[in-house]
């Protein structure tokens, strides 16, 4: 039933591409691992499961996925220090640890970057698509920035130098899994997590997949040392794929290829940078195109959160640095659509030329306007319109659609007087209104206060306090004239919007917008923190004693927080009775969800 886990051995066509693409390692069984989360609708469609295989764990195919995935490598560290190991236990086949660029290096070229802690368990094709796996957490390598500073192989689990142990956190790992399969399942470019393995001493292997799991740094890093042959068939391998698995259409060969390759990718950067924007989706972006999958896509999770609202002063900060915030993601989407303009350019005519020869290539602009358009559809949905109203509106009546995102803007970018502050992972400067909030009650307000078709119109004061925080402070919510005049402005704008679909009967668009906006800006939804915190109540030992009912209450969870109209399953009221381990679960997370839904 299970013998689709027996090709998941460590081949991978990437070494075709180049034999200093990746380090190879060997790899060992790990003991002592239990499986905590097993995404079964992925394994599916993986292949590696029946279609009316239950979604429960057995021991058998827990056998199997232990046997596949529960890997340590055996590193530099092991082969002079404890030879035994080198001689036991080792699987047959070598993995790999790619190199990629990283800005946590020193090196600026790929030297010495890479997987740091991580291999590539292989591929696997089912219904004429292909598939990517890799596994986090399964030990040291010498790509890591850890190994780097300490100038010497490190032994996996040693702490001693930042980013160099080779583990993951268990809670690292779950919080991983729910957080991408949510994004997934609302059309959000994600990798995904097919099992969270756990261990004892609270360490975990996260198994991820996707269609393509090359990042843009993998080839970026061919492109700043100038190897084009190896950067042509990087960028070759990519293209392939992306084909193979019907996802782009190039022209066959020549100039074109590359060209139409790099629209391709330029709609896909402009539109997932719009999509975190309007969405409050932190990730971290950079010049290497290390967080990213190179097709545009969301990878490692391990910095990437989701606000309650435009928290765009938000910075992580990593060991020696901040991060970009929610507003400069454009800007580094941006500046790696110009990166793939160099490299194609580069791969086209055996020339490597200055980044900033493509300062103003033609593809900056496509982006530019991509990502505006791809922002007011992103807010027409967050208004509650369907897909119909959104490409009437957007159609026909952009500039009002563009005047009601200005008033919008205001109210997102309204910071509380207390100015910045640290966080438990960086620095923040809240913002004082909950947009979300405003989108969900107002088209109630108007349906329930319109007489005669007198369009009603909330007074200044009650429009602001029904969008503030709960943290803003008095100061921060004084009425000012220009703040009465910007929630005027708001409402007359709304109101244009919805009279430029139906003039007739507004009513009739206000009551489906209602509906669909209710489900959109569900107060309870999952941010950074609150998920932090629901994981950690689901890895309490109370609830992880029976994991299949764990299961049921991490999937119950995740269909909770698909917030698309039609698709929204929310936890109903006789879910949460009783003393079962799956009731007193999701009405723990239903508390934190209600404590921590206005954080970060």
């Amino acid at each position: 039933m299970y013998e689709q886990f027996h090709l998941i051995n460590g081949e991978h066509p990437w070494r075709e591409v180049s034999a200093e693409g990746y380090i190879d390692y060997l790899a060992r069984y790990r003991k002592g691992g239990k499986i905590i989360y097993f995404n079964f609708s992925l394994a599916r469609e993986l292949g590696l499961l029946a279609s009316n295989h239950p979604s429960r764990m057995n021991k058998k195919l827990e056998q199997h996925v232990l046997r596949t995935f529960s890997l340590q490598i055996v590193n530099e560290y092991d082969h002079l220090n404890h030879p035994k190991i080198v001689r036991k236990s080792l699987k047959g086949r070598a993995y790999m640890a790619t190199r990629y660029l990283q800005l946590q290096h020193e090196n600026k070229q790929g030297k010495t970057s890479g997987d740091g802690r991580s291999l590539w368990n292989g591929w696997i094709s089912n219904d004429g698509k292909i598939f990517d796996l890799s596994s986090c957490g399964t030990g040291a390598t010498l790509l890591s920035p850890g190994s780097q500073d300490a100038d010497r192989p490190i032994q996996t689990g040693d702490e001693s130098f930042g980013y160099g142990c080779g583990r993951a956190d268990l809670d690292e790992m779950l919080a991983s899994a729910i957080m991408s399969e949510i994004f997934y399942r609302e059309g959000i470019p994600t990798e995904r997590v097919l099992c969270v393995i756990a261990f004892d001493d609270k360490t975990a292997i996260g198994v991820r997949s996707a269609p393509n799991l090359i990042r843009p740094a993998h080839m970026f890093r061919y492109l700043k040392m100038g190897l084009h042959g190896d950067l042509k068939a990087s960028i070759d391998y990519f293209m392939k794929r992306q084909e193979k698995n019907r996802s782009a259409k190039f022209e066959p060969s020549g100039k074109k290829r590359y060209q139409d390759c790099l629209e391709y990718l330029t709609r896909n950067y402009a539109k997932l940078a719009a999509v975190l924007e309007e969405e409050y989706i932190f990730n971290w972006m950079a010049w290497d195109g290390d967080n990213m999958l190179a097709h545009g896509a969301l990878l490692d999770y391990g910095s990437i959160r989701q606000f309650a609202a435009k928290h765009n002063k938000y910075r992580y900060e990593d060991t020696d640095r901040f991060s970009t915030n929610l507003s400069e993601q454009k800007y580094w989407a941006k500046k790696i659509i110009q990166t793939f303009a160099q490299l194609m350019d580069f791969v086209i005519t055996s020339e490597k030329k200055p980044l900033d020869a493509f300062d103003d290539a033609p593809c900056l602009v496509l982006f530019d306007e991509s990502f505006r358009v791809e922002r007011l559809k992103r807010m027409l949905w967050g208004i509650g319109f369907d897909f119909s109203h959104i490409e009437s509106l957007i159609q026909n009546h952009e500039e009002d659609v563009t005047s009601f995102q200005k008033n919008l803007d205001y109210f997102e970018s309204i910071k509380t007087i207390k100015g910045e502050a640290k966080t438990a992972d960086g620095i923040d400067h809240p913002p004082i209104f909950l947009v979300r909030h405003l989108l969900k009650e107002l088209p109630r307000y108007i349906l329930k206060e319109m007489k005669n078709g007198d369009w009603p119109h909330m007074p200044a004061e009650p429009f602001c306090e029904l969008m503030s925080a709960s943290y803003a402070q008095d100061k921060d919510l004084e009425l000012t004239k220009t703040r009465e005049e910007k929630a005027a402005a708001f409402q007359k704008n709304y109101q244009k919007l919805i009279v430029d679909l139906n003039p007739e009967n507004p009513k009739e668009i206000l009551a489906v917008v209602a509906r669909r906006s209710s489900v959109i800006n569900y107060e309870y939804r999952r941010t950074g923190d609150g998920l932090t915190w629901i994981v950690n109540e689901a890895l309490k030992p109370r609830f992880r004693r029976n994991r299949n009912k764990l299961q049921e209450a991490i999937e119950r969870f995740i269909e909770s927080q698909i917030l698309i109209p039609g698709k929204w399953k929310p936890i109903r009221e006789e879910e949460l009775k009783g003393n079962s381990l799956k009731a007193r679960l999701l009405r723990s997370i239903q508390k934190k969800l209600e404590i921590y839904h206005e954080n970060i």
